[in-house]
């Protein structure tokens, strides 16, 4: 299962929050402990406090048995903040003066004496203390005198004040630790702004350069010298894949201009070659049988080309195929095509002649003718063999012309070549030199063996 994934400002906020909160918790909780404990203390002190007081002043009271002095001093003690009950006991243990409530109806009592002073339960406190009587023997006045319980004095208090004031602090320490909080984050989230807005802008361009689009740059600025040499960083590395893609999509279109020159084009002369010749040659029928037009083709053989390759070699021979290539394209329109057929063989289609037969026999005738008269100048070969000067070799070469003509798009192309073909090699037979038409079938007849 794929974990969900959270950005830096969640994690630097979660971060820094989260300790933050645990410690404020832990500290508050300590200091309230803390102070709840001193309250506490504070409030058995005072009671403390007040029943000595109370038993010395009651002293004589219980000495005396006098219940209207003791019942004054229960209700002037009952006056004093958090007191809530008070019982005046004899040595007897009965009750002889009491104010307020007691827990229990008065049988609280039992819950404190001399040895249990102080009771508390979390709900109920009460404090014990004894009401001492001093006698003196006046037969032995050095002697130390004795004490005995007079009686008692039990005081309730009342944590209702101090529950208060507990409570205010709680309240006050949960105010504070969330104005700290909303504080404490309010600063998180300016601190976090300065360091996530750069670092959004560098993933946000770090993705865009993943993508491809290595014109990104970062431009945004940041005091932060880390962030401003990451930023450096990354404009630098792309601007060098950018310069490095620029030069490998360089060098893929010279090998795909290369390999595409290889498919279609003879390396020597430069010229189409039979592949690119046929699908020219198609394209051409295509275009002849909608617009209702002739279209020719010429192969051209150069004549007396081998006495010279037998003589001086291929190097010699391939700057003759060049110049060869050159006069011929020289007297083409740009939409004819001249190809290299292999070795001294040349193809040259020319396309939208005429819609007459004889007009477009007379124009391929007359195209024909300027070929047979360029190639049949003389060559002027310039030739320097290894090792040695460089030489001038003069070589006259005529060529033999076989045309034909071509219209319908369901003729074959080999058959054309063939024809044309066949046409060239006449007019070797007649003596070289010179344009042979093939007349014995014409080309919009269908094959004998298509019927």
């Amino acid at each position: 299962m794929m974990r969900k994934k959270f950005s830096i400002r969640t994690h630097v906020i979660w971060f820094t929050l989260f300790p933050l909160m645990i410690m404020v918790i832990l500290l508050e909780a300590f200091l309230l402990h803390d102070r709840y404990a001193d309250l506490d203390h504070n409030l058995i002190a005072r009671g403390q406090q007040m029943v000595r007081q109370l038993a010395a002043s009651s002293e004589y009271g219980v000495f005396s048995g006098n219940r209207m002095y003791l019942d004054g001093i229960a209700q002037s003690a009952l006056q004093e903040a958090d007191v809530r009950g008070i019982a005046l006991i004899n040595a007897q243990q009965q009750v002889l003066a009491k104010a307020g409530e007691m827990p229990g109806n008065g049988s609280g009592l039992n819950l404190v004496s001399q040895k249990v002073p102080i009771y508390d339960d979390g709900k109920v406190l009460l404090l014990y203390r004894p009401i001492l009587e001093t006698q003196v023997d006046l037969n032995e006045p050095d002697a130390k005198p004795a004490v005995e319980q007079a009686g008692a004095v039990v005081l309730e208090l009342s944590r209702d004040a101090t529950h208060a004031q507990k409570l205010d602090l709680l309240q006050f320490a949960l105010m504070m630790t969330l104005l700290f909080l909303v504080l404490t984050l309010y600063l998180v989230q300016i601190a976090t702004r300065r360091i996530i807005t750069p670092i959004t802008k560098l993933s946000q361009a770090i993705h865009a350069i993943g993508e491809g689009n290595l014109e990104t740059r970062v431009t945004e600025e940041s005091n932060i010298r880390e962030f401003s040499i990451l930023s450096r960083g990354i404009n630098q590395m792309t601007a060098d894949l950018q310069h490095e893609r620029s030069i490998l999509q360089h060098r893929i279109n010279e090998a795909t201009n290369q390999l595409h020159a290889l498919a279609f084009y003879d390396t020597l002369t430069q010229l189409p070659n039979r592949r690119l010749l046929n699908d020219r040659l198609a394209q051409a029928l295509s275009a002849c049988s909608r617009g209702g037009y002739h279209g020719a083709l010429l192969f051209i053989d150069l004549d007396n080309f081998k006495p010279l390759n037998d003589q001086f070699g291929h190097a010699v021979g391939d700057l003759l195929l060049i110049e060869a290539a050159r006069r011929i394209s020289s007297c083409l329109r740009e939409e004819d095509t001249v190809a290299r057929f292999g070795g001294d063989e040349f193809v040259v289609m020319l396309a939208r002649l005429d819609e007459d037969r004889e007009r477009s026999i007379a124009l391929t005738r007359g195209v024909a003718e300027k070929i047979r008269m360029v190639l049949s100048e003389g060559y002027f070969l310039h030739y320097q063999p290894l090792g040695q000067e460089r030489v001038l070799i003069e070589h006259h070469c005529t060529s033999s012309i076989g045309a034909v003509l071509f219209m319908d798009h369901h003729s074959n192309q080999e058959d054309i070549l063939h024809r044309a073909d066949a046409a060239m090699y006449q007019a070797k037979k007649d003596g070289r030199n010179r344009i042979c038409f093939y007349q014995h079938i014409t080309m919009f007849e269908p094959r004998e063996e298509s019927r």
